[in-house]
C-alpha cells in the first residue's frame, strides 16, 4: 500500500494526454528551476524529433505519441525521484525501475513509453539505451486469459471508491475497453434512456454502438456528469492514468496482497463470463462487446477452452479410462 501512495503524484501530475497542437512545456506556476529544466528537456526532444523525421522517418501519429511520452519524463522523474532532469544523460536507471515497480502501468503502456525513451536516449548517446537488462518489461501473461471470480469482482466493486470504482464498473459490468472508457464524454451518457454511446477501438476511431447501462453503472455515472459540458470527458486521463486508477482499486480491495493481478481486459473478460453464466445469450454479449464475430466472443469468455475440456472428458469416458477419485491403479 505504501508503494502505491509513493507513486501517486507521478500519475496525477499528468492526468490526461494532450491533444494535437497543445503546449508540451512546463505548467504555469511551477518551480522556476524545474520549469527551466523541463524547457531544456523539451528543446532536446524537439531536436530529436526533427532528426527522426529526416533520418528514420515514421508516421506523424507515432511522432506525436513520442513527443507526449518524452515530454512527460521530467514530471515523472520529479515525482518518483524528487529531482529535476533537463538532459538525457541526467536520467538515472532508478527511473526505469520505479516505473516498472511503482506506477501500476499495464505492460503495453510501459512498452510504448520504453520504446520512445530508449530511442531518444540512444540518439543522445546516453549509455542507458545500450543496457538491455534495464529495459525488460514485467513478465505479465500476454497469452493467458484470466477471469475474476464472482467474489473477487464483488470485493473490487465494494471496496473501491470514486473514479476507480466507476472505471471498474464500466469495464466489469458493461464490458467496455479501456480506450472506450477514456473516450466517454458527458454527452455520451443518455441518462433518460439508461444507455451509453460507445466509440469502439480503432487507430482512427472505431465504430459507434449504443448499449444499455448496468443499473449500478447508471447510478455511479449520474453524479459524475453534473457540471460537465457536453464535450467534456468523464475520465480526463491518459492510458497510464487509467492504469493507475485500476491499480488503486485493486490495492483498496486487498486483492493485490493476495497476489491477484487484474488488468482492464481481465475485467472485460470477467463481464462476459459472469454474464453468460447468469443466462445472457451469446448474441447479446457479442453486441455489448462490440465484437465482429461470435467466434471472438466465444474465445473471449473462455467457452472454447471449456468445450475442449468437456470433449476430452467425454473421450475418456468413451474409452473407459475415467476412474473415480478413490480408485487405485
Amino acid at each position: 500500500m505504501e508503494r502505491l501512495q509513493t507513486g501517486r503524484a507521478e500519475i496525477s501530475a499528468v492526468p490526461r494526454r494532450r491533444g494535437r497542437g497543445e503546449d508540451t512545456g512546463p505548467a504555469t506556476g511551477a518551480d522556476p528551476a524545474r520549469a527551466d529544466g523541463q524547457r531544456a528537456w523539451a528543446t532536446q526532444v524537439e531536436r530529436f524529433l526533427a532528426w527522426k523525421r529526416v533520418e528514420a522517418p515514421v508516421g506523424e501519429a507515432w511522432l506525436r505519441r513520442m513527443r507526449w511520452e518524452l515530454c512527460r519524463v521530467p514530471r515523472l522523474e520529479g515525482a518518483l525521484a524528487g529531482r529535476t532532469v533537463s538532459r538525457p544523460e541526467d536520467l538515472g536507471q532508478d527511473y526505469l525501475q520505479s516505473l516498472r515497480d511503482r506506477s501500476g502501468w499495464e505492460r503495453s503502456t510501459l512498452a510504448l513509453h520504453h520504446a520512445a525513451l530508449r530511442q531518444f536516449l540512444g540518439w543522445a548517446g546516453c549509455p542507458l539505451a545500450r543496457s538491455r537488462h534495464l529495459w525488460r518489461l514485467p513478465a505479465g501473461q500476454p497469452s493467458r486469459r484470466r477471469w475474476l471470480t464472482r467474489e473477487q469482482l464483488l470485493r473490487l466493486l465494494r471496496r473501491s471508491r470514486g473514479l476507480p470504482r466507476l472505471l471498474v464498473a464500466l469495464e466489469a459490468l458493461n464490458g467496455l475497453r479501456r480506450v472506450e472508457v477514456l473516450r466517454l464524454r458527458a454527452q455520451d451518457i443518455l441518462v433518460g434512456e439508461g444507455c451509453v454511446r460507445v466509440l469502439g477501438k480503432g487507430r482512427d476511431g472505431g465504430k459507434w454502438r449504443k448499449i444499455p447501462l448496468h443499473p449500478l453503472v447508471a447510478r455511479l455515472l449520474r453524479p459524475r456528469t453534473l457540471g460537465l459540458a457536453p464535450a467534456d470527458r468523464l475520465f480526463p486521463y491518459s492510458r497510464s492514468g487509467a492504469d493507475y486508477l485500476l491499480r488503486k482499486a485493486v490495492v483498496a480491495s486487498g486483492l493485490a496482497r493476495s497476489g491477484v493481478k487484474v488488468s482492464h481486459h481481465d475485467l472485460r473478460r470477467t463481464f462476459g463470463r459472469l454474464s453468460h453464466e447468469a443466462g445472457m445469450d451469446l448474441v447479446q454479449l457479442k453486441n455489448l462487446f462490440g465484437h465482429a464475430s461470435m467466434e471472438m466472443t466465444v474465445h473471449y469468455i473462455g467457452l472454447d477452452a471449456e468445450a475442449m475440456r468437456s470433449g476430452l472428458t467425454k473421450l475418456s469416458r468413451h474409452l473407459g479410462l475415467e476412474r473415480s477419485s478413490g480408485s487405485r491403479r
